[in-house]
């Protein structure tokens, strides 16, 4: 069963997703865009026209509307006060109200030649998309004008000659041609259905001839009725058809770009013959051109059914499910959304406003499709017949890639998040950039990530670059030398600087610098490569792809939550006159309050005083594991920035003093169900001295794998409240994983855990190794100081690994000691292809790399050299 934070996240992809509406048209000039005489306002969610547009607002979508249009306006909900506000809108800022009814549109494909007078050009419209508008290019439409420019060029010509047929057949195929080659357009439409109808004639060897007389006869009728030229015709309409097919299949075998033919089917307006609108009737043509790719737009509504057949048997069919948002009511957007999903592959369907003429016919279709699209998804996961994941990968395709890929747009993957602002469960989920801009121009947005030494590596822009950047408007390069770099930039060996990765924000983990005197706010990424893919290696996509995988695959939803602990540390000069670091405090103890620590003056909302002098421990609230590793980090920036304020210094260095206790950034992890949490826990204790590479990922940190210290031991094992386990058990399912320290990168620390927990699930594997608890005659003097103990136990008490005999060890199952050096830990990784395979192999190899690297740049330093070095910057 999906969690409320899946679904949430799968509601937030749905409703802020940028789109490319793959068919629609101009909108009007702003001096006609109240003229209702000519373009009836009402006809926004009708296709009826003349008296039948008299009943419109008795239906359903109608009323559904006005109650939407009402929001949008601000104003009551009747058609009356909707158009005199929006009559206000239009005289006093139409662009806006453009603006506002096209957000979330990323690009546009507009059928230019539904209406040549009182529309604006196609490429007015680019401002207020992420990417330049494309055309389609309507047959019957081109093949008017050249009638139209024909009867200019002869005015006392009847047209009906053979050879004028020839100049109008070679004309046509100048325009096709030409358009097909025009990098403007991104495809073709016809209408014959609103003509002639579908049931398209393809001629056979046989029949050519009959179909050549039928054709030239078909041509003088038309131009016989004089203009205006409408071509409605069958014999001349399906040889248009048949001709521009002809065309684009040329093109295809030329190698050109492919140029997909758009059809209206189903629903349209009375001059329809609806029976003829069935794209069933398509079927003989799609078959007979398999080169080319057949768009049956508008659903097909009705025969929504049989678009969805055509789309799942033919691969050069897609089905668009345009215009019927807003046209028809709540109930049946619903059914048309569920029929197409019922054969047809997602990757199969488009997303299109059909919308026209007024802008609030796009932001009526958006809004409508989303909202619906969302209802069926979410209850789609809810069944079990998707995943999160499935869902979400539909939700994208159709709404962005598919279209991107048909009409070869190359334009790079969207995010899953745009600048809209979002509410999700009552929380806000997404911030709304466009305002934040516009209340603090100058903010400086910090666009973060993590690399393999576990530095905090960024890139800074105003705010109004980064809207671009969500906007999918630039890309941020960054090089994929950071794969191999250490902390001073210096590359380990067999690192490259060529080739880069690009930086896609997360707007979930979007926070502003509240502890700092700067006008800025921080933002967490994932990392895509040159075709907006995912890259293994990204710290967030790996952990992001386990916690998935544990979900679909096991029904596991893992829980992250962390404690910070870090020493507070006072600058210096030592004898050799170089800036050192002393203990903020000489009168500490764990968990007490002293007079010197309550004269330090950081302002924090909870904490306690831990063992080492000058040491304070954060504790941070559960939450998904993303979240939870987000915010982290994000918590020890904030603690660092006070503490520069006052001038100190607050390090996560694992062992500041040989004389006290180390310093740790344990983590808390919890599955849920628990059903099989002995599994999940056999997995880690199986796979522990390789994910120690990641928790443990620096000599220094192994200074802390030692007994009677608290932090974890020396031994793979775990014990319920022993804190001298590696893992320490707190309850049902929820575990202390205590080897672990701030130097790590947690994303990665945490990816290894979930990877071998879900190994041990998926492999069933039993839990050998008993609950570290024990009834020994002999305590040892370590635990007889600890637990006060004058006699024999007699009860169970927790247990140091380290202090037992190898006979009481092996009655515990415990047989394998913790890496005691980064070396040993990074060979353990590498001999765990199990494990490999789930993080990625070439991550992997990276990462190692980089991390000897680094082990053998800081044993050259002298010890307290490394010690400085390593607390300026951790």
């Amino acid at each position: 069963m999906a969690r409320d934070a899946d679904l949430d996240a799968l509601r937030v992809l749905v409703q802020s997703h940028p789109i490319i509406d793959n068919h629609a048209h101009n909108l009007l000039t702003s001096a006609k865009a109240s003229d209702y005489a000519k373009y009836p306002f009402e006809s926004i969610t009708s296709e009826a026209q003349g008296s039948a547009l008299d009943e419109v607002q008795k239906t359903f979508p109608h009323h559904r509307a006005v109650t939407q249009l009402a929001s949008l306006f601000g104003c009551d909900a009747d058609w009356t006060s909707i158009k005199a506000v929006r009559e206000r809108w239009v005289q006093k800022d139409y662009t806006g109200l453009v603006k506002k009814c096209l957000e979330g549109t990323h690009a546009l494909l507009l059928d230019d030649l539904l209406a040549a007078a009182d529309v604006e050009t196609y490429t007015w419209h680019d401002q207020f998309t992420a990417s330049k508008t494309k055309r389609i290019v309507r047959i019957e439409a081109v093949a008017a004008q050249i009638l139209a420019l024909l009867q200019q060029a002869r005015p006392n010509d009847t047209l009906k000659t053979i050879d004028n047929f020839r100049t109008f057949r070679d004309t046509f195929k100048q325009r096709i041609q030409e358009a097909i080659d025009d990098p403007e357009v991104a495809g073709f439409k016809s209408v014959v259905c609103y003509r002639t109808g579908l049931d398209v004639n393809v001629p056979t060897s046989a029949s050519a001839d009959t179909f050549a007389s039928d054709v030239a006869e078909s041509f003088a009728r038309t131009v016989q009725k004089g203009a205006p030229y409408r071509i409605a015709d069958k014999p001349l309409n399906d040889w248009l058809v048949i001709f521009t097919l002809g065309l684009l299949r040329e093109a295809k075998q030329s190698l050109k770009p492919a140029k997909p033919l758009q059809f209206h089917t189903g629903l349209g307006d009375s001059d329809i013959n609806l029976v003829f609108a069935n794209p069933a009737y398509l079927q003989p043509l799609i078959t007979a051109y398999p080169e080319v790719d057949f768009v049956l737009l508008h659903s097909s509504y009705p025969y929504t059914r049989e678009a969805g057949y055509l789309a799942s048997v033919y691969p050069n069919v897609y089905l668009d499910l345009g215009e019927v948002f807003p046209m028809v009511s709540q109930d049946a957007e619903e059914s048309i959304i569920r029929q197409s999903l019922e054969i047809a592959p997602t990757s199969r369907l488009l997303w299109s406003t059909d919308g026209h003429f007024h802008p609030e016919t796009f932001w009526l279709a958006n809004k409508q499709f989303r909202d619906t699209l969302e209802t069926v998804l979410v209850d789609s996961v809810k069944k079990g017949t998707l995943t999160v994941s499935q869902a979400k990968e539909a939700a994208a395709d159709i709404m962005f890639n598919n279209s991107n890929r048909l009409y070869n747009l190359k334009l790079p993957p969207a995010t899953y998040t745009s600048a809209t602002s979002l509410t999700v469960s009552g929380r806000s989920s997404i911030p709304d950039l466009d305002a934040l801009s516009r209340s603090n121009p100058d903010l400086i947005v910090w666009m973060q990530w993590v690399d393999y030494t576990a530095t905090v590596r960024l890139r800074m822009f105003p705010i109004r670059e980064f809207i671009k950047i969500v906007k999918n408007q630039r890309r941020i390069g960054i090089t994929l030398a950071v794969l191999d770099m250490l902390q001073d930039d210096i590359l380990a060996p067999g690192g490259t600087a060529a080739g880069q990765f690009y930086m896609y924000p997360d707007l979930s983990s979007f926070r502003k610098n509240v502890a700092l005197n700067s006008n800025s706010a921080t933002v967490m990424n994932f990392w895509r490569d040159e075709n907006g893919r995912e890259m293994q290696g990204c710290p967030r996509t790996t952990l992001q792809k386990i916690v998935t995988k544990c979900g679909e695959d096991l029904g596991i939803q893992l829980t992250f939550g962390f404690e910070i602990e870090v020493v507070f540390l006072k600058p210096v000069t030592n004898s050799a006159g170089e800036t050192d670091w002393a203990p903020l405090t000489t009168v500490h103890s764990w968990s007490n309050m002293t007079a010197e620590t309550r004269r330090i003056e950081i302002y924090v909302e909870q904490f306690h005083a831990e063992s080492a002098p000058g040491q304070f421990e954060f504790i941070l609230p559960p939450s998904s594991p993303l979240s939870a590793v987000d915010t982290l980090i994000k918590a020890r920036q904030t603690i660092n920035h006070v503490a520069e304020k006052h001038g100190y210094r607050a390090t996560l260095y694992p062992r500041p003093y040989p004389f006290a206790a180390g310093t740790a950034s344990h983590a808390h992890f919890s599955i849920s169900p628990t059903t099989h949490e002995e599994s999940f826990l056999a997995g880690i204790l199986e796979h522990f001295p390789a994910i120690v590479a990641f928790s443990l990922s620096q000599d220094i940190s192994y200074a802390r794998v030692a007994q009677g210290v608290w932090a974890g031991g020396e031994w793979v094992t775990w014990g319920t409240q022993n804190r001298e386990a590696p893992i320490r058990k707190i309850s049902p399912g929820h575990w202390e994983l205590k080897s672990v320290d701030g130097l790590a990168n947690m994303y990665f620390a945490m990816a290894a855990l979930g990877a071998a927990g879900y190994l041990g699930v998926s492999a069933k594997l039993p839990l050998t190794h008993k609950d570290c608890l024990g009834k020994h005659k002999h305590p040892p003097l370590y635990y007889k100081f600890l637990f006060s103990l004058r006699s024999p136990l007699t009860r169970s008490s927790p247990v140091d690994a380290s202090l037992l005999t190898a006979e009481q060890r092996s009655e515990l199952g415990i047989t394998t000691p913790i890496p005691k050096t980064l070396a040993q830990s990074l060979a353990a990784l590498e001999a765990d292809t199990a494990l490999q395979k789930f993080l990625g192999p070439e991550f992997v190899k990276h990462y190692c790399r980089v991390k000897r690297a680094e082990s053998e740049k800081l044993a050259a330093m002298p010890e307290d050299e490394r010690r400085r070095w390593l607390v300026a910057r951790y």
